[in-house]
């Protein structure tokens, strides 16, 4: 196990620089391992999803009954749509610039969500709750995303409405939604 922990710190100052990591304060980032049954689990759940899996895959997960984008409901339609569209825009664009990492938006089953939330239908339903079971346990207001890597090990960052986590692969700098 310690080996695992420190080859993953290794992994992760290797491959993010002091720049992106320091955009997060280390009480957000958690370090956890799945076992090897678990991450095949996990790599089934996506693949019958028709899912890509590669080295890195980078989950955001949201919450059924929370309520971090509920500002939004009393907006236009069109409003919520362009801030639906610019979220699927930052999601795609990194899918497109990294071929040994992919990142998918997830949530919880459930219709007590927000507009923003409901209307984007580029949200997979973790219908099964497995990401829930294995990855996602600790329910947080504005959902969590996770970094996951080949060997099981991830890091959880709670708290991140925006996929900010995505900005420690290799610096990715579109912005934010």
């Amino acid at each position: 196990m310690k080996n695992i922990f420190l080859s993953f710190i290794v992994l992760f100052v290797s491959l993010f620089s002091v720049k992106a990591f320091s955009q997060f304060r280390s009480e957000e980032l958690e370090a956890f391992q799945l076992t090897k049954e678990e991450y095949k689990q996990l790599k089934n759940y996506l693949l019958s999803k028709n899912l890509k899996v590669t080295d890195t895959i980078f989950i955001k997960y949201d919450f059924n009954k929370e309520n971090c984008w509920n500002g939004l409901d009393n907006k236009s339609k069109d409003y919520i749509n362009k801030v639906v569209q610019n979220f699927q825009n930052y999601t795609s664009r990194f899918n497109q610039k990294f071929e040994t990492a992919v990142a998918y938006n997830f949530r919880q089953p459930g219709k007590s969500m927000n507009k923003l939330k409901l209307w984007d239908n580029t949200i997979i339903i973790d219908d099964q709750e497995i990401l829930k079971k294995l990855i996602f346990k600790t329910k947080v207001q504005c959902g969590c995303s996770a970094l996951i890597l080949s060997d099981g090990s991830y890091l959880m960052f709670k708290r991140d409405p925006h996929f900010a986590l995505l900005n420690l692969h290799h610096n990715y700098e579109f912005g934010q939604f």
